[in-house]
């Protein structure tokens, strides 16, 4: 199935569309048609992502009522076809005020947010989707928000599966970067310990360790008061020396700014 989906994407990707319009409207009659295989509704949701990463294509699609077609995939009971139509939402409302706006304005969000705490094989897709909607999009939180939706994510960084935890930790670090009163949500909702945990295991050599640090960076300069466990500089001095090893520049460069907020007390006991 993965090799399937691979030949198929290439494929899509390598194709020279002369009219993406009149091809949409074949992609979504074939949705809509009752007696469409599921192998043919998969790749028309996989072709109508990628000609929705152009945002006029995006907007087309939005107009033909495709992206209410496909969006009404988010309730299938096949788990690929649930994952195409979350690609689809992905790829229209980035950067598409008006894609995005019908998002927000419909049950979409809710739905998404269901299934990032539904079915394991949907989860990080859906998630994927929530992430490009709520970014740098005000509206889009304040709805994000109103759903609760910040309690979904903070147990989706809880999980097991790694690339979940990753899109989670993504998602919440741009959010606070954006919005710095985001910062004091997450914080008392007890964000912080989870990021030491986060910090203090896995490969410091994936994208989770970057964002957790950009996160507590965050925090650490949002929430004066936020409260941070008592191993804070262990476990960041620890961090510190594990990547040396691997020679992450940037995620360095975070660490010791951060090791500056918590000064060694011995040095301090000296001093004084």
């Amino acid at each position: 199935q993965w090799y399937q989906r691979r030949v198929r994407a290439d494929a899509l990707r390598s194709a020279v569309v002369a009219d993406p319009a009149r091809e949409m409207h074949t992609h979504v009659a074939l949705l809509k048609n009752t007696d469409s295989s599921e192998e043919e509704c998969l790749y028309a949701l996989e072709a109508l992502a990628f000609h929705a990463e152009d945002i006029d294509q995006a907007n087309d699609l939005y107009l033909i009522g495709g992206l209410q077609v496909c969006c009404a995939y988010l309730k299938h009971t096949n788990t690929e076809l649930q994952n195409a139509a979350c690609e689809v939402i992905a790829s229209a409302v980035q950067n598409n005020e008006k894609v995005a706006m019908f998002v927000t304005d419909s049950d979409v969000l809710n739905i998404l947010l269901k299934l990032v705490e539904g079915e394991k094989e949907v989860r990080v897709k859906s998630l994927y989707a929530v992430s490009c909607l709520v970014r740098g999009n005000n509206d889009a939180l304040e709805k994000f928000n109103e759903l609760e939706g910040y309690n979904v994510i903070v147990r989706a960084l809880q999980s097991d599966i790694t690339k979940l935890q990753t899109k989670a930790l993504f998602m919440v670090s741009s959010i606070c970067a954006s919005y710095p009163k985001q910062s004091e949500l997450y914080c008392t909702m007890g964000i912080t310990e989870q990021l030491f945990v986060v910090l203090g295991s896995g490969d410091v050599s994936g994208p989770s360790t970057l964002h957790a640090l950009s996160l507590l960076l965050s925090i650490s300069h949002d929430c004066p008061d936020a409260v941070f466990p008592k191993d804070a500089r262990d476990v960041l001095l620890e961090l510190r020396t594990r990547l040396d090893t691997v020679a992450q520049a940037e995620e360095v460069n975070i660490c010791e700014t951060l090791l500056q907020r918590w000064p060694d007390p011995r040095r301090d006991s000296v001093e004084r």
